[in-house]
């Protein structure tokens, strides 16, 4: 069993991965937490690969924009990218909905916390 050091959440955002200048949509959004998450998108991800990503989360106005994240995986149950140490006030959005989360304010909103799984 694989041990995070952070918890992921399941999560419903949209937002698009941008890769050489080329924007993909995110065309479905599965988990989120405090260093990455795991979308689909037509984007022909592969690990170690260096992304953008502009993500429309949950009563957020505007979007959180990740520089320099990496893809970790990819295949048919989508793309992990990890998130590197994100810029202010970036940083500040992303934990104000993770910890929206953790409170379960958003699972009204398509949102829950994972359990059982690696």
């Amino acid at each position: 069993m694989i041990v995070r050091q952070h918890p992921r959440f399941h999560a419903s955002f949209s937002g698009t991965l941008i890769h050489r200048r080329e924007r993909h949509a995110i065309s479905k959004s599965h988990d989120l937490s405090r260093r990455g998450c795991r979308v689909k998108s037509t984007c022909p991800a592969y690990t170690g690969m260096k992304v953008d990503l502009l993500l429309m989360l949950p009563n957020n106005k505007i979007p959180i924009v990740i520089q320099g994240a990496v893809v970790r995986w990819s295949g048919a149950e989508g793309i992990g990218i990890e998130f590197p140490s994100l810029a202010s006030p970036h940083q500040e959005l992303l934990e104000g909905v993770i910890q929206q989360l953790e409170a379960g304010v958003l699972r009204g909103k398509h949102c829950a916390p994972i359990s059982g799984r690696a």
